[in-house]
């Protein structure tokens, strides 16, 4: 690092998430070894959405790479926290005009309000995200910056489960399959499922119930329930003209148990499916990205491909279904304080972008945090209830 020995930007009150229309307050730390000449130190505060993935199209006897892209940006504002405010770039006409900072802890304070207009909810997918970032950049004429930079959470607009339709209407569905072939005289294999409702909160627990009935001469390995994130991502080929759209989907959480022999049944009553920090539906305010879950209930006939799927759409929001509506635009409600925001059960995404190089610091890893309902005292305890025994 040289002279510098520790850039970083903190947050007030160590605060990671936020609403539109709040204030993003805090200070950059610099720690200096020797004294070092700078121009100035500016922050960016940037909250954007991407999308982008590459397909390979044939073109006669080769094949070309093609790229799709798509975004919108929802801020981008400068903020000047020391020196002076010449130009984007810091340019000076002499050495003898450049200040310096002396070695040691300096300290800058900043704020930064977030527009009070819709912002979508803090999305980091495999395809897409929506990301907000902070950056500080010390701004050094006739040599590269350096920069630390900083991501948060926003929470998003209200998803009110109040407004889907029949949100506490039990989701039912059956299906029956034949797995021999027309030669093997054997009954079929049947399940009916249901859950308690359609409308749920990160932190609660879908209640499923099953009723698996198994005629045929074949064992069933095991009766799997599974709820699953289903991401739409739209982008354009070459970033212009009509978009196109990829889907993505992957288990979020499942249980599972033994399914029964042949020619007998096997039963869930109210089996607890646990549901961990997510996004809600929709994705509000991202043009191109859109969240749908499903619950997949799965029944493995042995030694056949012939498995029984049975696949029902749910809703997940961050609002009770019996909170009230406030009066004025979405972007006012604020989660009652009992809530707590834990980080998403996910693998961390790199932020680094093509603005970045060799002289970034800070943390370059994030995972967005998202509202939670349950019952936990801290983060390691969301674990735990993947563990609960399902009855």
């Amino acid at each position: 690092m040289g002279k510098i020995k520790n850039f970083c930007i903190c947050f007030d009150d160590e605060k990671e998430v936020y609403y539109a229309g709040d204030t993003v307050a805090g200070h950059v730390l610099l720690d200096l070894s020797e004294p070092k000449s700078l121009m100035a130190i500016r922050m960016t505060f940037i909250g954007r959405s991407a999308v982008s993935w590459k397909e390979i199209e044939p073109r006669g006897k080769s094949k070309e790479l093609i790229y799709y892209a798509s975004g919108e940006e929802y801020f981008n504002e400068i903020l000047t926290i020391f020196g002076n405010g010449i130009g984007e770039n810091c340019q000076v006409e002499s050495k003898e005009e450049v200040p310096y900072l002396n070695a040691g802890s300096h300290m800058f304070t900043f704020k930064f309000k977030l527009p009070t207009k819709p912002l979508a909810c803090s999305f980091e997918g495999d395809l897409g995200n929506v990301r907000y970032i902070v950056r500080a950049i010390i701004c050094r004429p006739w040599k590269f910056d350096h920069v630390t930079k900083r991501a948060f959470t926003v929470a998003g607009p209200p998803f009110f489960l109040g407004r889907v339709p029949k949100a506490l209407t039990p989701l039912r569905a059956e299906d029956e399959k034949t797995v021999c072939c027309l030669c093997c005289a054997t009954g079929p294999v049947s399940i009916s499922a249901a859950t308690d409702k359609r409308a749920y909160l990160p932190g609660e627990f879908i209640y499923v119930s099953a009723a698996l009935e198994n005629k045929s001469n074949r064992s069933i390995v095991s009766l799997e329930a599974e709820l699953i994130q289903s991401v739409n991502y739209l982008a354009r080929r070459q970033g212009v003209g009509t978009p196109h759209k990829r889907t993505t989907s992957h288990v979020v959480s499942s249980i599972k148990d033994n399914g029964c022999e042949a020619h007998s049944s096997s039963m869930w009553d109210r089996a607890k499916l646990p549901i961990p920090p997510l996004p809600p539906c929709s994705l509000e305010g991202a043009t191109f990205i859109d969240i749908r879950y499903f619950l997949k209930f799965t029944v493995d006939v042995n030694n056949t491909p012939f498995d029984i799927d049975l696949v029902l759409e749910l809703y997940i929001g961050n609002v009770p279904i019996d909170e009230p509506q406030k009066a004025g635009p979405s972007t006012s409600y604020h989660v009652h304080d009992s809530s707590m925001f834990l980080t998403a059960r996910q693998e961390s995404k790199e932020i680094r972008d093509e603005e970045d190089n060799e002289y970034t610091f800070g943390n370059l890893e994030f995972t967005p945090k998202y509202i939670y309902f349950g019952k936990v005292k801290c983060q390691s305890d969301v674990e735990e209830i993947q563990l609960l025994d399902k009855k």
